[in-house]
């Protein structure tokens, strides 16, 4: 079932079983080769992520020819970013290939971390080719819009604070713990416009706490993209 599974998926034939196997195996199975090394798929992930860097580069480089760096450089950020990866590992259902032992409390970023790291194990088993096509024909063209990606916002903090710098207005982030009635939501952010309060937000982290803030003052405050 694992093969047949693992086989719709990619649409390729296993060569070495053994590096798939790997490619879905958790550290906290506690695996070892033989001389002691662990098994797991983090090695296969960290190549995964490059190799998929790569192949989306040529790609937006050749769909987008007149594209300046920093644009192309938005792109592929919004194709590889950790929330992307995680629906599209999810959607294949990538997690339903680990051991059952392993699959509670893993986290959301489990997701993504198998598709890196099955992409590593296509790479190593079938070569750069192969990899290429299953990642343009299995991932990009089934789960990236290229419509959506030239109109969805990777940062609202990043767009919030290059609105200030344009505009000249001093924008600062103040984000502390909050030790309030809720406890899912420990930290909050307060965003300032030359030194003037505009709006709160809480999340269960530090960084959530502020992107949440940050998007509900890009609307509040109505700035669209073409002001940037």
């Amino acid at each position: 079932m694992f093969f047949s599974r693992l086989r719709k998926i990619t649409a390729l034939k296993p060569i070495r079983i053994e590096i798939y196997q790997k490619a879905f195996t958790h550290r906290s199975s506690n695996l070892k080769d033989g001389d002691g090394n662990s098994i797991n798929f983090e090695r296969l992930e960290f190549l995964g992520d490059s190799m998929l860097s790569i192949v989306i580069s040529a790609f937006l480089f050749e769909k987008f020819p007149v594209a300046k760096e920093g644009t192309l450089t938005k792109y592929r950020a919004k194709i590889v970013s950790r929330e992307n990866l995680n629906n599209i590992g999810e959607k294949l259902g990538l997690v339903e290939l680990l051991d059952t032992e392993v699959k509670i409390n893993l986290g959301k970023n489990i997701h993504g971390n198998l598709l890196e790291a099955l992409i590593g194990a296509v790479f190593i088993d079938r070569g750069y080719i192969k990899c290429k096509l299953f990642i343009l024909d299995k991932i990009v063209r089934h789960y990236v819009s290229l419509e959506k990606l030239q109109h969805s916002i990777l940062s609202y903090k990043g767009l919030l604070l290059e609105w200030g710098q344009k505009n000249k207005k001093t924008v600062q982030f103040k984000t502390e713990k909050d030790t309030g009635l809720d406890p899912e939501n420990n930290y909050t952010t307060g965003i300032y416009i030359d030194k003037t309060l505009i709006i709160k937000a809480r999340e269960i982290s530090k960084k959530k706490s502020e992107e949440k803030a940050a998007r509900r003052a890009y609307y509040s405050m109505k700035i669209q993209s073409k002001n940037l």
